[in-house]
């Protein structure tokens, strides 16, 4: 009995002991956060993590779960390399052609055809516009949108729920297919999503084609960080300079007083979230080149300062949204969940959001372009979600 009980003791004691190193490690990583004066050396910190991540990424998890982690990690749910082909793409694209012509000699097997996925999307774009992605490779990756350019459909987030449009799509897929001449597809597939933006201006988590209803919420950064991603590397396909000046503008009067946006942006008492906010930076930068209206410059400014409170003294930038826990049920707890979807494993490749909004246009010297924007749930958790979403209770314009 005694050994029993010593046995027990002791395997308790190593699954704290684990759950305890996580925490302590989080606590003293967080000591001196956002205490950056010198904006250029800030700016040289986060460069720096994003270079480090691309040789070894940090875990991305699948759960926000924080206590018994050695039992996720024993079965397998600790993790997951879905979505680390997206967060990658997010960390190349703030990077020189260099390091991305390295990643791909690192990673010869990148694109293999039977483990496709939709993510891949976004990588195959980042190393195809910094001269890495190899033709054999690109050829290869077309001919999985073929199939939907002739038949006149768009593309599903998961084959599993082809009736189901996830804002994800939009910034996964359309900034690689306008770059290899599927610009009719790209086009579509934002059209599409057109049809149930309320008050014509805000994307849904997602869409039903059979129903023709939105579904999920209407305000999660996250998903409009998708969008926007979308919207502003396809900017010159017809339409999307409107489309990003009327979120912009929309945009503005929920930019709360520390320069940021919330999780669920149309809550302005939720605290600040930086995967979303350094998107909207982007897209009020993109906005200012289109109009030359020094509102959103301002703007942009001021998300800057907001990420630079946020950045850790590694360059890591803390503070964004995990996996899309909550999302569905956010729509009758709103208040309640609205803090359950905040992740408190924040090294998720943030560090990339910073860059983006010091590297474009020369307007903010050097802006990462940040993709630690949503991650993607494995289809398992997709297909869940679905069956608790609903419509939230606006009226959007589903045609």
């Amino acid at each position: 009995m005694v050994y029993i009980l010593t046995l027990i003791g002791t395997i308790a004691l190593i699954f704290f002991s684990v759950d305890w190193t996580i925490e302590l490690y989080k606590w003293q990583s967080r000591i001196h956060i956002g205490r950056w004066t010198d904006r250029k050396a800030c700016q040289q910190a986060v460069e720096k993590k994003a270079r480090q991540w691309l040789y070894k990424s940090p875990t991305v998890q699948i759960t926000d779960q924080d206590r018994l982690v050695l039992w996720d990690m024993l079965k397998g749910n600790y993790r997951s390399t879905t979505i680390q082909s997206w967060q990658d793409a997010g960390l190349l694209l703030s990077l020189p052609e260099q390091d991305a012509q390295e990643y791909v000699k690192r990673h010869p097997s990148l694109f293999i055809k039977e483990n496709w996925q939709i993510d891949q999307s976004l990588l195959a774009y980042v190393l195809k516009k910094k001269d890495a992605l190899y033709m054999e490779t690109e050829k290869e990756i077309k001919e999985h949108f073929i199939s939907y350019q002739q038949t006149e459909q768009t593309i599903p987030y998961r084959k599993t729920l082809p009736h189901i449009r996830f804002v994800d799509t939009i910034g996964l897929v359309c900034p690689f297919l306008h770059q290899c001449d599927f610009s009719d597809l790209a086009i579509r597939q934002i059209e599409e999503y057109d049809h149930c933006l309320w008050e014509e201006v805000f994307p849904p988590h997602a869409y039903d084609l059979a129903s023709h209803k939105p579904l999920g919420v209407f305000d999660w950064a996250r998903g409009w960080g998708w969008y926007v991603l979308g919207l502003i590397e396809t900017a010159d396909l017809p339409g999307n300079k409107k489309r990003i000046l009327n979120l912009s503008n929309h945009l503005l009067p929920f930019q709360k007083a520390d320069g940021g946006f919330s999780c669920l942006v149309f809550n302005p008492n939720e605290r600040f979230e930086s995967s979303g906010s350094a998107l909207f930076g982007l897209l009020f930068v993109h906005a200012y080149r289109v109009s030359g209206d020094e509102r959103y410059l301002n703007a942009a400014i001021k998300i800057e300062k907001a990420l630079m409170k946020a950045t850790r003294r590694d360059g890591t930038i803390d503070f964004a949204q995990g996996d899309t826990k909550g999302i569905a049920v956010a729509l009758t707890h709103y208040q309640t969940e609205a803090t359950k979807m905040f992740s408190s494993h924040t090294e998720q490749l943030n560090c990339a959001l910073l860059i983006g909004l010091w590297q474009n246009a020369g307007l903010i010297k050097r802006l990462i372009l940040p993709i630690a924007v949503t991650p993607a749930l494995e289809t398992s958790k997709r297909e869940k979600s679905c069956n608790l979403i609903g419509s939230r209770p606006l009226k959007p314009k589903c045609k």
